[in-house]
């Protein structure tokens, strides 16, 4: 089968063997898979300066043994070989075989798949059980390959504890920007969004996200004050890549009293003590898709968390995109051109280098 990998900063295809089902997984054909812009690019660039190093999943080795006291998970994610790092992290297909354990999934469903320790940007891939949503009714496959991405925008806005009625800023109208503020309108929050792109404005616009526009206009701060009575923003959702601290201290500004700035991106994070103290304001980073990332027996082992004590687990957060999707208030079609073929792969990633590129592509895996 065919596989995408960084490879000291190109994305190469390799034909590799196809993964078995293990107890616990499902085998699925992978029909689609979405890039996560801003992650990929940043691990190209990673695979330059440290060949064959993934550090987008630490492995067992002192860190997933801070997760739970003692408790080693019995079963991990399969190791890589040589300079290659995997790519991909969200994908759909079609069940072609479930593991020992697995009760709820069949053969010939179809379903979406997150994690980047395994649904990768490959044409089969075996996915833990609590990391595979199956599609609802009216949910493409094309569709429910964004389902990772789409968790991650969900995490983001419950990281902000915003409330229906309340102001959220998105700054940074990018992929992850643009799923975050159609679902915080869909959650009845107020959506302002920032670009410096005028073509990501336009893009939000015809989304639906109304009132946007360029944060180093004069006007930006004054839009935010005008939407929110004059207090400021509830919180500020920082979706963008940036080596810049200015963004991290615009956001500050744009809060109220006791607003919440969310990391969502990758930017500089030398913050203006004064500016932080001023409004006390709260910075918090959002990690991944929610309860139970990075965690063995969670992820590996499919032992959930009751939902008594954890509302929204990362399979949960899953399963909710995809419900936005299903009755339309998430619209993921303009976010991506016609996929391209999986062997085609090195074209999708210089796209996404190209002036003008769209925030994200699609590998398509079957002929």
């Amino acid at each position: 089968m065919k596989r995408i990998y960084a490879n000291l900063g190109e994305a190469v295809v390799r034909e590799v063997p196809e993964p078995s089902v293990r107890a616990g997984e499902i085998l699925v054909d992978t029909a689609f898979s979405t890039v996560s812009t801003g992650t990929e690019s940043l691990i190209l660039r990673r695979s330059i300066e440290n060949p064959g190093v993934d550090e987008e999943y630490p492995g067992s080795e002192g860190h997933w043994s801070k997760i739970r006291d003692g408790i080693p998970g019995n079963m991990f994610p399969r190791p890589g070989g040589g300079p290659d790092i995997p790519l991909g992290y969200s994908a759909s297909g079609v069940v072609r075989e479930v593991g020992a354990g697995v009760l709820d999934v069949y053969p010939g469903m179809e379903v979406a798949c997150s994690g980047s320790q395994c649904a990768h940007h490959a044409q089969v891939i075996a996915v833990p059980r609590n990391l595979v949503s199956v599609l609802p009714p009216g949910v493409t496959l094309r569709q429910g390959a964004f389902v990772t991405l789409g968790a991650i925008a969900v995490e983001s806005l419950r990281k902000s504890e915003t409330r229906f009625g309340e102001t959220v800023v998105v700054y940074g109208l990018g992929l992850l920007g643009l799923l975050s503020a159609q679902i915080a309108q869909a959650a009845g929050l107020r959506v302002v969004g920032f670009d410096i792109d005028q073509g990501r404005l336009e893009l939000a616009r015809s989304l639906g996200i109304t009132d946007v526009c360029d944060p180093n206009e004069a006007e930006a701060n004054e839009r935010v004050l005008a939407a929110t009575g004059g207090f400021g923003a509830d919180a500020v959702l920082l979706s963008i890549v940036s080596e810049s601290n200015t963004p991290l201290n615009h956001a500050l500004d744009l809060c109220r009293q006791r607003g919440t700035v969310v990391g969502v991106g990758v930017f500089g994070m030398n913050i203006d003590r004064s500016r932080m103290g001023g409004n006390d304001v709260v910075i918090k980073q959002t990690i991944a898709y929610g309860p139970g990332r990075y965690d063995p027996r969670y992820e590996e082992e499919s032992i959930d968390y009751p939902i008594g004590l954890v509302r929204w687990t990362e399979h949960r957060n899953m399963a909710y995109f995809l419900r936005l999707v299903a009755e339309g208030k998430v619209d993921v079609s303009r976010l991506a051109p016609d996929p391209i073929p999986i062997a085609d792969a090195a074209r999708g990633y210089d796209l996404l280098r190209s002036p003008g590129r769209p925030p994200t592509v699609q590998f398509q895996h079957t002929d």
